[in-house]
């Protein structure tokens, strides 16, 4: 029983919009209601004495239950063109046979929107609407005729089996009433999808333009923002923030020497490292080659004692490339944000520091000016 359990909760996803029905399913669903609809049809032909319509139902159901083939290969055309000739032919037959008194020109009305929808869904018509319009017509014109073809036959069954009778007409209307809300609950499942499906490409597409692929750090375009947020609030509610602008010693020398992919790893080390040593409220992002820029929730001594935690953490921690150990370190240069400056002059104020702390020994945190020579 596990295949039905299966069944039923993909049915459940496939609701909640979860879950894709494809065109192959979807086809494949309509045929065997088309099929079990022509099964039902030849027992009541059956119970009218008419063996003809019987025998053509059960026709029917074997070409329809047949046709599921054609769907698992996709010729969707041939279906749908199947379909509309079939439902117009037993339309016409049955109104020959017994005028409309029993409800099975409901059907031609079924056709209209079954066809805009399966046209229009399917990326086998290359004229949906072409095509959707002409069989729509056919269905009309096969309605008008039954409507105005007149028969005693009606009558006479009538007489016959009233009860069969009344009964043919409800189960007429409430196929038609079901199909149009099945083909109604495929048509809002597939729209729920395409949103889902949307809303996760946007939120996709906006993860990629803010990420960097390599280290999975927020890029330079995100910080951009942050900053702009927090100068905002450092200006209107005095909300303390400061920078760590942070370069790998000696990268282009890892580089040159063991290769990029060594230096990519060491990169990602480092992004790593970095972030688990992150408090909340601050953030860190790629600023750019093997720079690393990060924004702390905090004065400038908080800044530092992150920066420290930092470095040591990092040159505590190797990366093995080819079994070989990679030393790294880094150099920190940390500034306070001020409302009086501009974001790239307290920028380019760690930047100075940094610089100072690579040309006196690296592998430092630098949080004052350097001295004035």
């Amino acid at each position: 029983m596990d295949w039905l359990k299966n069944y039923i909760n993909y049915i459940r996803e496939v609701m909640r919009g979860e879950e894709y029905l494809s065109e192959r399913e979807k086809f494949t669903l309509i045929l065997h209601i088309c099929a079990f609809s022509h099964l039902m049809f030849a027992v009541l032909f059956f119970c009218f004495d008419n063996i003809l319509l019987m025998l053509y139902n059960l026709l029917s159901f074997l070409i329809y239950e047949s046709m599921i083939s054609f769907a698992k290969n996709k010729r969707f055309k041939v279906i749908t063109f199947a379909m509309s000739f079939e439902v117009s032919l037993f339309v016409i037959l049955t109104t020959l046979a017994y005028g409309s008194g029993l409800h099975f020109n409901l059907f031609c009305f079924l056709m209209i929107p079954a066809t805009f929808y399966v046209t229009n869904s399917t990326k086998a018509f290359k004229h949906p609407y072409l095509v959707s319009s002409g069989i729509s017509i056919i269905s009309l014109g096969t309605y008008i005729f039954s409507i105005m073809y007149k028969t005693e036959r009606y009558q006479a069954l009538f007489e016959k089996s009233p009860k069969l009778v009344t009964a043919t007409s409800i189960i007429n209307i409430f196929i038609t009433v079901l199909l149009l809300a099945l083909f109604s609950a495929i048509f809002t499942i597939e729209m729920k999808n395409s949103t889902l499906t949307l809303e996760n490409r946007t939120k996709q597409l906006k993860a990629l333009s803010s990420i960097d692929p390599l280290t999975k750090l927020a890029n330079r375009r995100s910080m951009t923002e942050k900053l702009n947020i927090a100068m905002h609030l450092l200006k209107k509610d005095k909300k303390v923030f400061s920078l760590i602008l942070g370069d790998i010693d000696d990268f282009k020398k890892v580089n040159d020497t063991y290769g990029h992919d060594c230096g990519d790893k060491v990169l990602v080390m480092v992004a790593d490292t970095i972030t688990s040593q992150l408090r909340d409220g601050d953030f860190v992002c790629r600023w750019g080659g093997e720079e690393i820029l990060i924004l702390v929730n905090g004065n400038i001594d908080a800044a530092r004692s992150l920066a420290e935690r930092i470095l040591a953490k990092i040159k505590a921690t190797d990366v093995v490339y080819e079994n070989k150990k990679v030393y790294v370190t880094m150099t920190f240069g940390v500034a306070e944000a001020n409302e009086s400056l501009r974001i790239e002059d307290f920028i380019q104020k760690a930047d100075n520091r940094l610089y100072y702390g690579k040309s006196h020994g690296k592998s430092q945190v630098v949080a004052q000016n350097p001295p004035v020579v």
